[in-house]
């Protein structure tokens, strides 16, 4: 049951981060510490998350011993990631461990340019349409 829980928990913690590191620009394939898969950088990041909250509340839902635990994980998944706005420290979280080495955020190319349609400024908070 425990396993189920980690294993539904990381994946939701996986999920998130996968799509800050590709809306952030970064590859996914390219980690320090997970090596060899296709989402290491991923999994870099998101170890840096997934031991305040996230394992701590999997073992929780595990020792209550739901019908649906995989269920109650992702419903404490999506709260927790609301409540301390995860996906909004997962970016600036990703830079802080890249200039550990103190090496220089690179600028952006000079040939780059922004986007056609910008986005107009939303009403609503992260994740909402507007």
């Amino acid at each position: 049951m425990a396993n189920r829980c980690i294993s539904a928990a990381t994946s939701c913690l996986y999920g998130i981060t996968e799509a800050a590191v590709l809306a952030a620009g970064y590859a996914p394939a390219i980690g320090f510490i997970h090596t060899g898969k296709p989402l290491s950088f991923v999994y870099d990041i998101a170890d840096l998350f997934k031991f305040d909250d996230i394992i701590p509340q999997a073992f929780k839902i595990a020792a209550k011993k739901y019908t649906q635990p995989e269920r109650e994980v992702r419903l404490m998944c999506r709260d927790i990631f609301r409540q301390r706005k995860i996906l909004k420290q997962i970016i600036p979280t990703i830079e802080e461990a890249l200039a550990a080495g103190e090496l220089p955020i690179p600028a952006a190319f000079e040939e780059s340019i922004a986007p056609a349609i910008p986005n107009p400024e939303n009403i609503g908070d992260v994740g909402h349409r507007s």
